[in-house]
């Protein structure tokens, strides 16, 4: 497990951004996300690479076409096409996080445990906050649990206002629990969304 007090909003860059080929502009990242549907072949994706200066490319599959594994990208998340800014938005943690957070060096680690990814992600409204936590929390857990043996795993926690420490133990204490015979390596994040009344949970995890 592992999280920090993240202060590093204050760097302009965007850890991650979303890569387009009909783009006029690129600017620069940390991680750079593209779309496999698009068909960026290697010379594509080294140019890619080089002018926005990012430190890993990582493919977003949004279909179940045949992706040749290439070695300059890091790897595959799997998601729906209406998900693909919410994994953007979650992998960006310079930008969202506000609480806890990690560095975009433990996300580039995050890559490492595997060579395909999947994106899910849970969510609630309603009163009280304590029982929307549980409702979500619940939701995520249930879905980790059809996964087998999980190797890494990134959870991001998303509320109107900063969430007590009570609330984040109770995240991280379901997951962990869930998780506990995996030995899988789980950092977590916290970020603010603008929807009343509403909690959500968002994870990116590898499995053997």
């Amino acid at each position: 497990m592992k999280y920090h007090i993240d202060d590093s909003y204050m760097d302009d860059i965007p850890s991650a951004v979303l890569y387009r080929q009909t783009m006029d502009h690129y600017p620069k990242s940390t991680i750079g996300c593209f779309l496999i549907s698009e068909g960026w072949n290697e010379q594509a994706l080294l140019e890619l690479k080089d002018k926005v200066k990012a430190d890993i490319l990582v493919g977003l599959q949004t279909n179940y076409s045949e992706f040749e594994r290439l070695d300059i990208v890091e790897g595959v998340i799997r998601c729906q096409p209406d998900e693909v800014n919410d994994v953007v938005e979650l992998l960006d943690v310079r930008s969202a996080s506000t609480i806890i957070g990690i560095d975009v060096v433990d996300i580039i680690s995050l890559f490492e445990y595997g060579n395909f990814f999947q994106f899910i992600q849970v969510s609630a409204t309603g009163k009280p906050e304590s029982d929307l936590i549980k409702v979500v929390t619940y939701k995520l857990v249930s879905q980790l649990a059809k996964a087998h043996d999980t190797k890494g795993l990134f959870v991001g926690m998303q509320s109107v206002q900063a969430l007590p420490l009570e609330s984040m133990a109770y995240v991280i204490e379901a997951v962990e629990g869930l998780l506990s015979g995996d030995e899988a390596s789980i950092y977590y994040s916290s970020s603010s969304t603008d929807e009343l009344n509403a909690f959500g949970l968002k994870a990116i995890y590898a499995e053997d």
